[in-house]
């Protein structure tokens, strides 16, 4: 078992030899195909648990879904109303098993719940295929995040072969730091960012006098595009710190520039989330405040601004312009002291 970890070990050492074209382009090839296989793999074994994965996804939502008429008896207290003329012998039947029941009219009442048909989702499917197509969709995505530390691993045996000691271990830094950035991401955008959208939506349309019957399908389109918007936004610091060691960007360009990023992230969190201005500018406020930590960390960590490049000394072998050269005529003061003198 040792030896095998130690030759997988062996895969992402730096070697130098040079190797041929083509085959580069067989090494790359074997790395698709392994990388199709295990998220295939990953996607066939989230399949049969997608309902699970749906159910998280609606978790957010299930305060305002209206349940079934079966739910909302099983949870609530029922008060059954009989009058009391119709309870007499006449009223008395004998059932299949010999059992004798009362056959009278009753009245019953369920307590309210305090919602109004104006605050809850009814979610309704589409089309016939539909569920089908969402099924796939969480399962995939499902598969793809359950395959993730192969796929890095496939792809990591491909490349690191070609990276030197020094930058594997930038790499390695990098990548810890950009996923926790990404789980961070995701944890905001289900935890705090859903919830609140879904609640301000459900209000405003409720204000303006509307039920909410939503596809069950875009709900769920709309949930994972959230989730992963707000795990590549979060990558922000990350593309900045890059630059930042690279020497391409420093905090006082960074706190420069504020303004123009500033609306650069407002436009950002309009392309990675749903159109709605609640989601946008929960996504673009975080952006906001890990901008203003970049500005820090490169501040703190001595990339402050740009050496200004020294200008070059005038050359003192250079004749002044205002000074007579040998060429040029002399005046009419110095002739007439030369002629002083010959005398």
């Amino acid at each position: 078992m040792l030896k095998k970890l130690k030759s997988l070990k062996g895969k992402f050492h730096y070697d130098d030899s040079e190797m041929p074209f083509l085959e580069h382009l067989e090494d790359f090839r074997k790395m698709a195909i392994r990388t199709v296989i295990v998220l295939v793999v990953g996607v066939g074994l989230c399949l049969p648990f997608a309902d699970h994965l749906i159910a998280i996804l609606r978790a957010p939502a299930e305060p305002y879904i209206e349940k079934n008429a079966k739910e909302v008896l099983r949870g609530a207290s029922m008060q059954l109303l009989i009058p009391a003329e119709s309870l007499t012998d006449a009223a008395v039947i004998a059932g299949a098993d010999g059992t004798n029941y009362y056959n009278v009219t009753a009245e019953l009442t369920v307590p309210a719940s305090g919602k109004s048909k104006q605050g809850v989702i009814r979610l309704q499917f589409s089309e016939p295929a539909a569920a089908i197509k969402m099924w796939l969709t969480v399962s995939f995505f499902g598969g793809l995040l359950l395959s993730l530390p192969a796929l890095v691993f496939i792809i990591g045996s491909f490349i690191m072969p070609g990276v030197r000691d020094v930058e594997r271990k930038v790499i390695g830094r990098i990548s810890i730091f950009s996923g926790g950035l990404f789980l961070a991401g995701i944890a905001m955008g289900y935890k705090i960012t859903l919830p609140l959208a879904l609640g301000l939506m459900l209000k405003i349309g409720g204000s303006l006098g509307g039920e909410s019957i939503w596809f069950y399908n875009k709900y769920i389109a709309f949930a994972l595009q959230l989730l992963l918007g707000f795990g590549i936004a979060f990558q922000l610091p990350v593309v900045i710190l890059i630059m930042g060691k690279m020497g391409l960007v420093n905090s006082t360009q960074l706190r420069e520039k504020r303004r123009h990023v500033i609306v650069g992230l407002l436009i950002l969190a309009m392309v990675l989330t749903p159109p709605d201005i609640m989601t946008q500018m929960l996504m673009a406020a975080p952006l906001i405040l890990l901008y203003e930590f970049c500005i820090w960390f490169l501040h703190f960590s001595g990339n402050r601004a740009v050496p200004v490049e020294k200008e070059e000394p005038e050359d003192e072998s250079t004749p002044d312009e205002n000074e007579p050269t040998s060429d040029e005529p002399k005046v009419d003061g110095e002739v007439e002291e030369k002629n002083l003198n010959e005398e």
